[in-house]
């Protein structure tokens, strides 16, 4: 189960990747638009990046930036 979720995830960072740096430009309206979006990607890259570089991230801390990904998705 590890290695399908380090998959799962490794896929969804690179593609999140790969579709950011093809954006050339958001103007104020365009950014505004994405804010809680990307506050949330955000909060789930850094519990992530906690995770990497402490090892001290919680299930809690996971599920609670995935949970508001998931919000932010249902808007």
């Amino acid at each position: 189960m590890a290695t399908l979720n380090l998959t799962q995830a490794a896929q969804a960072v690179h593609h999140a990747a790969e579709l950011l740096a093809g954006v050339d430009w958001l103007d104020h309206d365009e950014a505004h638009q994405l804010e809680a979006l990307a506050e949330a990607a955000v909060n789930m890259f850094t519990v992530i990046y906690y995770q990497a570089n402490t090892g001290r991230a919680t299930h809690a801390d996971f599920r609670e930036a995935v949970s508001g990904v998931r919000q932010r998705l249902e808007y």
